[in-house]
């Protein structure tokens, strides 16, 4: 359990949460763009006007 200590140490806990909050934006904002995408690709499948 040597491990867990050393993450749960104040200064390397610092130095992860800014790290897991950046990577978790870019995810969010990662899935939310494929979503649109996706969204568009089907009404154009669908004959619609995508920009509409």
């Amino acid at each position: 359990m040597g491990w867990l200590e050393r993450l749960l140490n104040p200064a390397t806990l610092a130095l992860l949460i800014p790290i897991v909050a950046i990577v978790g934006a870019y995810s969010v904002n990662a899935l939310k763009a494929h979503h649109r995408h996706q969204e568009r690709i089907e009404k154009i499948k669908q004959g619609l006007d995508p920009d509409s």
